[in-house]
This record gives C-alpha cells, structure tokens and sequence, in this order.
C-alpha cells in the first residue's frame, strides 16, 4: 500500500486538470474573439438551440445524461488513475510533442478499428451506435453528446486506456505538459467534428474541412471516415469519403459558378 501512495503524485495530478481547464477556457476565449469564428460559434449555437426545442424527445432524453456519464468517468481518471501517470519532472519539450503525437496516433488507431468494425459492424452495438447516427447530416456540436451510454463509455475509456497502456510501454509518467496537450486536442477535436462551420477563407476553412468531413460521416450509417483525431487511418484503409457538398463547391469553382 505505501508504494502504491508513493506513486500517486497528487500535486502532478493537479496541475495537470488545472492546465487542461485553463489552456480550454484561454484557448476558447480567445478564438471566440476572433470575428469570423465567433459568427460560426453563434450558427452552431443557433443550431443547437433549434434542435433542442423542436426535438426534445430525441435529445433531451441523451445529452444531459452523456455529460453526466462522462463527467463521472473524467473525474474517475482524474482522482484515481491519472497521478499515477503524470509528472513535473523536467523533459524536452521533443519528447513531450512525441509522446503527445503517440499517444493520439494509437488511440485514434483504437478508435477506428472500433467504430468500423464494431460500431458499424452487425449486432447489438450497431444499434448502439445508431442513436449517434439519428443526428443527420448536418450536424451541430450538440450531436457530439447524442450518445448511447454504452458508446460514450467506450469512447471514453479508449482515451483512458490507450493513455495508461502508453504510460506502461514509456517505463513511467508522462510530463504534465503531454496529458494537457493531449487531452485538450481529443475534447476540442470531437467538438469540431460536430460543429457546424461555413468558413471558406483561409486560414479557418481547415475548421470547415475537419468538420465537413465527419459530416460526411452523418449521412447515413454506410459512410467512412471512421477516425476521430485524424483522416489518416481513413486514408490509408481506403474508408476516406468526400462530401457532396465539397464536390459541389469544387465544381461551382471550376466552372465559375
């Protein structure tokens, strides 16, 4: 028991939920200053409010217990696994980016494979997943919590475990920095997924791109783009789909239109 106490570094572990709470809210803060992602944010929001109030029946009974559901299971991790894997220690910070890298690379490796094969595969949790699928095309970030317990308990838990697993394979704790980095990437790009963006300017048209792609996703339950952190699985699994309305945007700047 006093080695395991010994391990928990309490002090590491606070620092890192205190980093990831600020680099979202500085971060948030500051991109919503920005004119033309504050008019997306306020379409999105707009969107949001729409889908809520005209669609309760299926919403309502899903997001508020999703966020429930995965508050819980964030602070779990935080309290009782997470001090275990973190550290103050000094590293350069090239090892830090590379850890960050990894660990996202495997997790949204994980990630594909299960929602490929599990998630659309036949059976119980095909069904499953198609509580997320009943939001079509296009989606909104209020559709990022229209989750069956079972998918955000999954998805969740992948995070978590590809983290710890990565840990063990490091031979110890990771710095604070690379679970801030990592884990503000993995909540904010599964929100980008789901917003709804129309920026077509450089440089915030790389948003729109991120989010069309997985909306591509949400028209039906027999597209690709499976993965979550990037396309690049999608790529190289030949599973990687071009939206409609990206070919329509191609075509109207060929022909002029």
């Amino acid at each position: 028991m006093s080695s395991i106490i010994e391990h928990y570094d309490w002090l590491a572990g606070l620092v890192t939920v205190v980093g990831i709470i600020a680099v979202t809210v500085l971060g948030r803060a500051i991109a919503f200053r920005i004119p033309a992602i504050a008019a997306a944010r306020a379409a999105d929001k707009a969107q949001n409010i729409d889908k809520w109030r005209n669609k309760a029946s299926k919403y309502r009974p899903r997001v508020q217990p999703s966020q429930k559901i995965g508050l819980g299971l964030t602070l779990g991790f935080y309290i009782l696994v997470q001090p275990f894997i973190v550290t103050l220690d000094a590293e350069p910070i090239w090892k830090i980016l590379l850890d960050s890298f990894l660990i996202l690379m495997v997790y949204d490796f994980f990630y594909y494979l299960i929602h490929r094969f599990l998630f659309h595969g036949q059976g119980y949790f095909r069904r499953v997943h198609a509580v997320h699928h009943q939001a079509r095309s296009r989606v909104s970030s209020i559709d990022s919590h229209l989750l069956h317990p079972w998918e955000l308990f999954i998805g969740v838990a992948l995070f978590y475990v590809v983290t710890v697993v990565m840990a063990l394979v490091n031979g110890g704790p990771f710095h604070v920095a690379t679970i801030v980095i990592t884990s503000v990437i993995y909540t904010q790009l599964n929100q980008i997924n789901h917003c709804r963006i129309d920026l077509h300017t450089a440089p915030w048209k790389t948003l729109n791109w991120i989010a069309m792609k997985h909306d591509a996703h949400h028209l039906d339950m027999h597209r690709g783009n499976y993965a979550t952190i990037t396309l690049l699985y999608d790529w190289l699994f030949g599973t990687l789909e071009t939206h409609p309305m990206e070919l329509e945007g191609k075509t109207a700047a060929q022909t002029g239109g």
